[in-house]
C-alpha cells in the first residue's frame, strides 16, 4: 500500500507540473486548443508511467500489477475530475484508460527490473 501511495503521489506531482506547462503554452498561443484531447492522452500516459516507475522502485516486486493499479487509480481520479467539471465520458475516455493501463504495466515492469551499476 505504501508503494502505491508514493507512486500515485509522484504521478499526481508529475501531472500537475505537466498540465501547468501545457496550460501556459496554450495561454501563450503556442499550442492549439483543438489538440486538447491528444495532449490530455499524452499527459495521462506520462502520469501513469511516472507513478508506475516510482511504485515499482519503492516496492521492488510485482511491478506489472502495481503499475496497473497506480494507473487505474490515476485514471479514476482524472475521470472524477472530468465528471465534476461537467464533461461526459466518451470514446477518448476508453482510449485514455487502456493507454494509461498499458503505460502503467510497461513502466512498472521496467521499474522492477531496473538495476543501477556501481562504479
Amino acid at each position: 500500500m505504501k508503494a502505491v501511495a508514493w507512486g500515485c503521489l509522484a504521478g499526481i506531482g508529475v501531472g500537475m507540473i505537466l498540465l501547468c506547462m501545457i496550460s501556459a503554452l496554450m495561454a501563450a498561443g503556442k499550442l492549439p486548443v483543438w489538440a486538447g484531447d491528444a495532449i490530455g492522452l499524452v499527459a495521462g500516459c506520462v502520469m501513469a508511467a511516472a507513478a508506475a516507475m516510482v511504485c515499482a522502485r519503492v516496492s521492488g516486486q510485482n511491478g506489472f500489477f502495481l503499475g496497473m493499479g497506480c494507473a487505474a487509480i490515476l485514471f479514476v481520479g482524472c475521470l472524477l475530475c472530468a465528471l465534476a467539471t461537467g464533461q461526459q465520458p466518451d470514446f477518448w475516455a476508453l482510449i485514455r484508460l487502456f493507454s494509461m493501463l498499458l503505460c502503467g504495466c510497461i513502466f512498472g515492469s521496467i521499474g522492477v527490473n531496473l538495476r543501477f551499476r556501481r562504479a
